[in-house]
């Protein structure tokens, strides 16, 4: 594409500036994650990037398009920097990861909801002070499960806290900075709890969401009903040990993960159902974009969840407006914004990128290859499923090969014949939810297909599980992954005018 058909596209002009905002972005994060190649000014505080802005006068006295676009390029490639360096923390501040590898008396306030395993609760803290200091950070804090903490809460604790570390390949140190995690508590003793007095829209929310859990607890029987509510909200904490080593051992850990993976193969799927029934295009849109409100709402409007939605989203966006080169435009500006508010999403946070690329691979991928599974039956969209399902599969490996630096060679079996089963399961799950508030035995007789479901996939997650061989170490997994990466841009590359035709045949 000629740099004149951009300057006289609105459209591709808004796409090549977001670019920019985000490839400002990426290189700026891989200069702090390999300082050592090159350097570039410090634009942290936002004094500093001000002599920047009365460059923005020049455009409006820049008669020529192409300097203009050009222009904005530049601006917008030095603000993705800016950003991103906006996320450091400056070195002035005194931080809880000064903290650590001392025993201190810690005292925070309980930020997001509490996550309860079968032996403790994980505890997000934030406000801290830390030997009656104030600093800046969040904790996170590894209790038993007594005494029982929730949302709003205060903690007042003794501790040894210490720096995050990456093990096995996994950089799980990013991932909670990406957070704003900057230290960790194992074993706090002499624990104190104040109740929170919290009244606010997300402590409304939590409740909601606990309501709805503890009704599922009636209507699923153990272990289905920690698979069903890790399934629909995210967790699966309180399922076995050995039963979580399964799930990773096949590649089925993500849809314990209320991950936009298994949450846009959801609407996928709702999405087909809708439009084939007597409801139409436009009422089965509306019908499904009210159900991912509502399930936002009911799962905690986490931060996982909310980008899970957006991704959601976006496939409902899609069909909506129907044209490919609008769609890469909503899908640049979403990620944009998503990395506005935290730009270390974008390396940092596996959740996102599995989120990210699985929604741009069913969005523009999914549409082309389905068709090569007319073999299958679709009946109850098991077609639909499966097709939608390999393509997720395929496009988020090299992330999956990348972070943890093995792959498990049965995950392709195991996630092609497991995750059909996961739209029927949130279907039937939220039906008989909702049978039960209204006669709380026709949900319990709903549930029983649920559980037939459930028994299914676990059992399948056993028996593809128990093999030794079902998970096998990556050598220069880092090299692998970009391979198959590359591999994957270039189809896409070279089939885009295909890719463009079905999109615009589907819609």
């Amino acid at each position: 594409m000629r740099f004149s058909q951009i300057v006289k596209s609105p459209s591709k002009t808004l796409a090549v500036v977001l670019i920019a905002f985000v490839v400002g972005i990426f290189i700026t994060s891989i200069y702090y994650t390999f300082p050592i190649f090159w350097s570039f000014p410090t634009f942290w505080s936002f004094p500093t990037f001000l002599p920047l802005l009365p460059f923005l006068l020049v455009f409006f006295f820049l008669r020529s398009k192409k300097n203009r676009l050009i222009f904005l390029l530049l601006f917008s490639f030095f603000f993705g920097i800016f950003r991103y360096q906006q996320s450091e923390v400056p070195s002035y501040l005194a931080t809880v990861a000064d903290r650590t590898d001392i025993s201190v008396r810690v005292r925070g306030r309980v930020l997001n909801e509490v996550e309860r395993r079968v032996n403790g609760q994980q505890i997000i803290l934030s406000k801290l002070n830390v030997a009656d200091e104030s600093v800046f950070g969040k904790l996170l804090v590894r209790a038993p499960l007594f005494p029982l903490v929730s949302y709003g809460d205060t903690l007042t604790f003794s501790c040894r806290l210490e720096k995050p570390e990456p093990f096995n390949g996994f950089a799980y140190d990013k991932l909670l900075q990406s957070r704003g995690i900057l230290a960790v508590c194992s074993f706090p003793q002499f624990v104190f709890v104040s109740n929170g007095e919290s009244n606010g829209l997300l402590k409304i929310i939590l409740s909601f969401k606990e309501k709805i859990i503890d009704r599922l607890g009636y209507i699923f029987n153990e272990p289905h009903s920690s698979f069903v509510s890790g399934l629909l909200f995210g967790g699966g904490a309180s399922l076995s040990d050995n039963l979580r080593d399964d799930f990773s051992r096949t590649g089925l850990s993500h849809i314990l993960a209320a991950s936009g993976v298994n949450v846009s193969l959801f609407s996928v799927v709702l999405l087909h159902w809708l439009l084939l029934s007597p409801l139409g295009k436009r009422k089965g849109l509306i019908i499904a974009s009210v159900f991912l409100l509502f399930y936002i709402i009911a799962a905690g409007a986490t931060p996982a969840v909310v980008r899970a939605g957006i991704m959601a989203g976006l496939l409902i966006l899609q069909l909506a407006i129907g044209r490919q080169a609008r769609m890469v435009n909503v899908l640049l500006l979403t990620l944009t914004v998503m990395l506005l508010v935290n730009p270390r999403l974008l390396l940092d946070d596996i959740g996102f990128q599995l989120s990210f690329v699985a929604t741009v691979a069913l969005l523009f991928v999914f549409p082309l290859v389905e068709k090569w599974f007319e073999f299958i039956p679709n009946t109850f969209e098991i077609r639909t499923s499966i097709s939608s399902s390999c393509v997720a599969i395929i496009f988020t490996l090299p992330i999956l090969i990348w972070n943890f630096g093995q792959v498990s060679v049965i995950a392709p079996l195991a996630n092609a014949i497991v995750l059909p089963f996961v739209p029927s399961l949130m279907a039937v799950a939220l039906i008989a939810l909702v049978a039960s508030i209204i006669f709380l035995p026709l949900g319990q007789i709903i549930s029983l297909l649920g559980v037939a479901l459930s028994y299914i996939m676990l059992r399948l997650v056993t028996i593809f599980g128990s093999p030794q061989f079902a998970s096998v170490p990556i050598i220069y997994s880092h090299t692998i992954a970009i391979i198959i990466a590359v591999v994957l841009l270039i189809i896409l590359f070279s089939k885009r005018h295909s890719f463009s035709h079905a999109t615009r045949n589907t819609s």
